[in-house]
């Protein structure tokens, strides 16, 4: 163990489970120095549906690890994809006695988050977005301005509380422990590995296609602004197939990943493939634009519930940057040209932006490692400008720790 720079994460998958740790350089930039990747087990749809199995998985992975790179991995960070997600901006509304404080920063920010949380319910981030000034002027960081009313914006995102303990006992079971506010959703973590802050500011969509479920953030030059998880993944894609051509889900899985392709029209040349069909196990051919066209049509399937989530949102004309894809399902070919055609937006396959992040090209480059290092990458949801306003336990960041305690 690397002392107090040292920091580890597991994202956790319907398909795998992928591990990293890694500790700061002196400049704060992170080093990737262990990882470790396996099949998931007790994952359905995203969601934990055996913790024992999970567990079982889980502490083998760990044991595998530690052992490979002489590590001890207890503390982690880790990722949730929970359908029953829910996300709302709450304002706050102050005034000021002629110039902004830190008192005035706490009370906006607590006047924001004052949203009563069902019992079934968990608020898993608290994002601050932009603070306005006289209800004209919009800044990051208000403090010492003239003002006569400071209003904030925080973003809250709540999830099953069930899913949240699932996720605490099966790592518990397995001798670890989550993170102080280190479960993170999907699509956020994943965001801080494959977005850029121009992207977000000018309005984006992360989408990962996962096997089980395909989640979902957009931004804009805000902040986040919305976040949801589709009950449709890749899984879906494989089903379709093995439907399609009576096989099972291990051979139509074959055939989507060696030879599947997401937009029909794209397909170069028409070829036979050979399959084995799975009532009588023989052999069988079937046409490289057959398995296409049954492929195109179970992605717009899954395209149509995240444009229809989108318009429900009314976030389909904000998305001037267009689509940036992730997951296991982005991966086949010319996924990027059926959404770019479904949205008539810019679509592209996110890749890990090492500015902040370093190691081994062959991890960095791996598309399932991507959660893995955006929840390395996660910071505090408040943000680096209130290490500034911050002032121990009477700071904003203090009080938020005890309004959390209050009320959950």
């Amino acid at each position: 163990m690397a002392g107090d720079n040292y920091i580890a994460s597991i994202d956790i998958g319907t398909d795998k489970i992928a591990l990293l740790a890694a500790e700061k350089d002196y400049d704060n930039r992170l080093r990737i120095i262990g990882y470790n990747i396996c099949a998931s087990d007790g994952v359905k749809k995203g969601a934990i549906f055996s913790i024992d199995h999970l567990s079982r998985v889980i502490t083998k992975l760990i044991e595998e690890t530690s052992k490979s790179f002489d590590l001890t991995l207890g503390l982690f960070r880790v990722n949730i994809s929970d359908t029953h997600l829910t996300c709302t901006d709450q304002n706050g509304h102050v005034s000021v006695d002629e110039v902004v404080t830190r008192n005035d920063v706490d009370a906006v920010l607590q006047s924001a988050m004052a949203m009563s949380t069902p019992s079934n319910k968990k608020a898993l981030h608290r994002i601050k977005k932009k603070f306005t000034i006289n209800e004209s002027v919009v800044v990051d960081n208000p403090l010492e301005m003239e003002a006569e009313v400071l209003e904030s914006k925080v973003h809250i995102v709540t999830v099953s509380s069930a899913s949240v303990r699932n996720i605490e006992n099966c790592l518990k079971q397995s001798d670890l422990q989550v993170e102080k506010n280190g479960i993170v959703l999907t699509s956020i973590a994943k965001s801080h590995a494959i977005l850029t802050q121009e992207e977000k500011d000018n309005g984006v969509c992360i989408v990962d296609i996962g096997a089980g479920v395909t989640s979902f953030s957009v931004f804009n030059e805000e902040g986040i602004v919305q976040s949801g998880v589709i009950s449709m993944g890749g899984n879906e894609v494989t089903q379709e197939i093995a439907l399609a051509f009576d096989t099972s889900l291990e051979e139509a899985k074959r055939l989507k990943e060696f030879y599947g392709v997401a937009k029909s029209s794209t397909l170069k040349e028409e070829k036979l493939i050979d399959f084995t069909q799975a009532a009588n196990k023989e052999e069988h051919q079937l046409s490289s634009l057959q398995l296409s066209e049954v492929i195109e049509e179970a992605y717009r399937e899954i395209l149509l519930a995240l444009k229809n989530e989108l318009k429900h949102h009314n976030l389909d004309t904000i998305i001037k940057s267009g689509f940036v894809l992730c997951g296991g399902g982005a991966q086949v070919i010319s996924c990027e040209e059926l959404v770019r055609d479904f949205f008539t937006r810019r679509a592209k396959i996110g890749t890990i932006h090492r500015s902040r992040i370093s190691g081994l090209d062959n991890i960095l480059t791996d598309f399932r490692y991507t959660g893995s290092i955006g929840l390395l990458l996660h910071e505090d949801d408040f943000g680096k400008d209130f290490d500034v306003i911050s002032n121990g336990n009477n700071g904003v960041i203090g009080k938020v720790k005890k309004w959390a305690v209050r009320n959950f």
